[in-house]
């Protein structure tokens, strides 16, 4: 009997349904079926099958999340029109961040951040971020404006200095802050240039008579609600973030590379200590508003985060959750790196990054207790624990929404396999060798 391909088909009653849209970018095979895996954040929440655009990739070490990544999270994304990646690349590679060879395949500079003084600088006190509130004098009221608009300067420093102090800004030391932030913002604009912290530590010791006398407060008062606060940014910007936030933004700190891609290595802070979180949180509070000033271009960025649990703890963890949760008026999508799950305080912002994640990438798990983490937290069917525990290097659960957990082997290209070698320390071979 002649047929037809096309009619033929009802014929194959074992022929099983895609796993995915076929919208979206190539992640790699179903183990199942054979069959292609595509997914992309922002096209499956125009599709209405996710509400959240955030992502997590979950697993131990040597299992595969750096290279899935690199790929799907990175060089892939550049394949689209309007697509940017930002990456906060903590992992120390050979000296460096890991993702250094790939900003250098692609042609883009790494923005480096150390403690030496010789790294590059993002002012706290950069302009770009004022935008998050229209005065320095209402900043606070960010916190109640249901999160319509990304963090401010007051906001940004009230978490530093909570940092700085151990413990939370008082009323008065508020009130000296604010003010302080007010006459550093109009000093510097008279004298034709950006405020920067130490302006701010400045004001604190030497308030004005006509701040003092509108409080019905002498000016030996209002010094006195402002001492603690600044010797506590001075020690903090002379030791823990020396040459790091107080000074003018460097020029090379900015999102307009041509290629689409910005790579901030902060591979060089150390762990000990707050340098790492107020740079993390000043990265991404200088990002938010810097596309939220841009929100007229319509453009999506995915800023991918390695080691997410450095955002797990203390205030600026919390501005860099409330900064993540505007991702869909600034077309942010965040991916990010965890080990485990049971790391994680249950309250800590990291934790509520990878609640509110609906795309999720779940890699091989050695303990039963992190696999049962994973399975509890994303209700996953029971049992499932055992394939987490067993999954090789490469291959991984992928959770996409309300959808069932696809069994996935990641694909990657020759090059891309070079791209994401990450053994040349071990090895002794570069890049170009490997390619």
């Amino acid at each position: 009997m002649h047929s037809t391909t096309r009619q033929a088909e009802a014929l194959n009653l074992a022929l099983s349904s895609p796993p995915t849209s076929y919208r979206g970018l190539i992640v790699g095979t179903d183990l199942l079926s054979g069959q292609l895996v595509t997914h992309d954040p922002f096209v499956a929440y125009e599709d209405k099958a996710i509400s959240s655009v955030n992502a997590a990739v979950i697993g131990d070490v040597g299992k595969g999340k750096s290279s899935l990544l690199k790929t799907w999270a990175c060089t892939r994304q550049l394949l689209l029109d309007d697509r940017r990646v930002v990456v906060l690349d903590k992992k120390l590679q050979g000296g460096v961040g890991e993702y250094t060879a790939l900003a250098r395949f692609l042609g883009s500079p790494s923005i480096r951040f150390t403690t030496d003084g010789k790294g590059s600088r993002l002012n706290l006190l950069d302009p770009v971020i004022a935008l998050g509130s229209d005065q320095p004098d209402a900043a606070d009221e960010d916190a109640g404006s249901g999160l319509s608009r990304p963090t401010g300067q007051m906001m940004l420093l009230r978490a530093v200095l909570t940092e700085a102090l151990g413990r939370p800004v008082s009323e008065r030391e508020g009130k000296a802050l604010r003010l302080a932030l007010v006459a550093a913002t109009r000093g510097a604009r008279e004298r034709g240039r950006v405020p920067v912290i130490g302006d701010i530590v400045h004001h604190l010791l030497n308030p004005s008579a006509v701040d003092a006398e509108a409080l019905h407060r002498r000016v030996r008062e209002l010094q006195d609600w402002g001492l603690d606060p600044a010797f506590a940014l001075e020690r903090m910007i002379e030791e823990d973030l020396a040459g790091l936030v107080d000074a003018e933004t460097s020029p090379e700190v900015h999102l307009d590379h041509d290629s689409g891609f910005t790579h901030f290595d902060i591979s060089g802070l150390p762990l000990d200590g707050p340098a790492l979180r107020v740079v993390m949180t000043l990265i991404n509070t200088w990002q938010a508003n810097m596309l939220a000033a841009r929100s007229e271009l319509h453009q999506q960025t995915v800023n991918v985060i390695e080691e997410g649990w450095h955002v797990a703890e203390g205030s600026v963890g919390a501005i860099f959750r409330r900064n993540t949760k505007l991702s869909r008026g600034l077309g942010l999508a965040t991916i990010a790196g965890f080990h485990h799950i049971s790391d994680l305080p249950v309250d800590s912002p990291a934790r509520s990054l990878l609640q509110e994640a609906e795309t999720i990438f779940i890699y091989g798990q050695g303990s039963l207790d992190d696999a049962l983490a994973c399975v509890e937290l994303y209700n996953l069917p029971a049992g499932t624990e055992e394939t987490i525990m067993a999954l090789e290097q490469g291959t991984c659960l992928l959770k996409v929404g309300s959808r069932d957990p696809i069994l996935l082997r990641h694909e990657r290209s020759p090059r891309e396999i070079a791209l994401t070698d990450t053994d040349t320390a071990l090895t002794g071979m570069s890049l170009r060798d490997a390619a």
